[in-house]
């Protein structure tokens, strides 16, 4: 998620309340330690972030405003075909790569009580989906390798 707000769409904070109402419960409730990049003590953020996706056993992404930032992260841990979760609030435009491809969890951008209280269970189990999954699931870079390889095998000679 973005560590800084650019655009006026949601208020000062939206993501800071997303990490601590949605995201962090429901990661702990499906068995996870949360930890962000977004930390004191970091010596070169970039590297902290890069690193962190590398290492991490399972990515959060919430793709709410399409931060260029989120989106090249979000690539770097698709392209090492390793587990990662999609979030985002209602009212977020599509992103046809992700979007056609990938389910993504719409959670309510009002984050009232009544509101987390619906989404929170919901988003516990889409976790648990992803890491159930991570084995079995076609995920983006198997299918489009699988595309690429059996284009050039179809190649005459």
């Amino acid at each position: 998620m973005p560590f800084s707000w650019r655009e006026d769409v949601h208020a000062q904070g939206f993501f800071q309340e997303v990490l601590q109402s949605l995201i962090t419960p429901a990661a702990r409730d499906a068995g996870f330690l949360v930890q962000t990049a977004n930390r004191q003590g970091s010596d070169i953020i970039q590297s902290t972030i890069i690193n962190d996706l590398l290492d991490a056993d399972l990515v959060i992404a919430d793709l709410t405003e399409h931060n260029p930032n989120v989106l090249f992260e979000l690539g770097v841990r698709m392209a090492r075909d390793k587990p990662f979760v999609l979030i985002k609030a209602n009212g977020t435009g599509r992103i046809f790569d992700i979007d056609n491809m990938l389910r993504v969890y719409e959670y309510d951008p009002k984050l009232w009580r009544t509101t987390i209280e619906k989404d929170l269970p919901a988003i516990t189990e889409h976790i648990r989906g992803a890491w159930e999954t991570r084995e079995s699931a076609q995920s983006y870079m198997k299918v489009f390798a699988r595309i690429e390889s059996d284009t050039v095998q179809a190649l005459p000679p």
